[in-house]
């Protein structure tokens, strides 16, 4: 039993990947998804440090 679902890194990764700078589309082929929406909008996550740290910027 997994106290969280393995597929998680998938969400993390691309997360990640956003805040480090890699370009959308870019990483839309990465993700393998067919639309900017399904990767920006379902696997970006925005946490309270990163919309601080934008805010402040």
């Amino acid at each position: 039993m997994y106290l969280t679902h393995p597929h998680i890194l998938r969400h993390t990764g691309c997360t990640r990947m956003v805040e480090a700078g890699i370009d959308p589309r870019t990483l839309q082929d990465i993700m393998g998804h067919a639309s900017m929406k399904m990767t920006m909008e379902l696997y970006n996550h925005v946490t309270d440090e990163r919309l601080m740290n934008e805010i402040l910027l």
